[in-house]
């Protein structure tokens, strides 16, 4: 059997999950309001026919000087509603909230999560915060006030939409995935 691999897309602050099932499966959309799966078709892929950058340099030889101890800590999302996604994060895949800040005067809190031990996190703030900042693969979920009360998607996913945007224009790229393997 091979690893499943999760997927959290994000459409507005809803998270849609799709779950690679096997190399050959296109994905799986595990609604957030629904428990019906959608299984999408399945596919043969084909190698590009782009003339491909040789890679192959990254893959090898010593991290430069002074990059040793870099962690690759957190990815901010930004939610619309803050319970719904620590429901999510926290009692759907198991995270734990390792520290969270209100900011009021800049008018948003940020939640910190990831795929931890909950006897691991310390009691003491300064010592959450020191684990929060070296645990890789934290989550940061970053919610602005006021956008629970908009009507309707509130960020653009960055997949070719016009959320968000002044002029109605669909933007293309961005966000793409956050991948958890299960």
């Amino acid at each position: 059997l091979h690893p499943r691999t999760l997927t959290m897309r994000f459409v507005s602050t809803v998270a849609v999950a799709a779950v690679a099932l096997t190399s050959s499966t296109v994905s799986s959309f595990v609604s957030p309001s629904s428990s019906i799966i959608k299984a999408s078709t399945t596919t043969n892929l084909k190698m590009s026919e782009v003339e491909q950058p040789d890679v192959s340099a990254y893959m090898s030889g010593a991290r430069p000087e002074g990059t040793e101890e870099y962690v690759m800590q957190q990815t901010m999302v930004r939610v619309k509603d803050p319970k719904a996604s620590l429901d999510f994060y926290c009692n759907v895949l198991g995270f734990k909230l390792l520290m969270y800040k209100e900011l009021p005067q800049w008018k948003f809190n940020v939640y910190f999560v990831a795929p931890v031990d909950a006897s691991t996190i310390p009691e003491e703030e300064d010592k959450r915060w020191a684990m929060c900042m070296n645990t890789p693969g934290c989550l940061e979920l970053t919610w602005n006030y006021g956008s629970e009360t908009e009507e309707g998607l509130v960020y653009n996913t960055g997949n070719a939409d016009a959320t968000g945007t002044s002029n109605g224009e669909k933007v293309k790229g961005g966000f793409g995935h956050i991948g958890i393997t299960v």
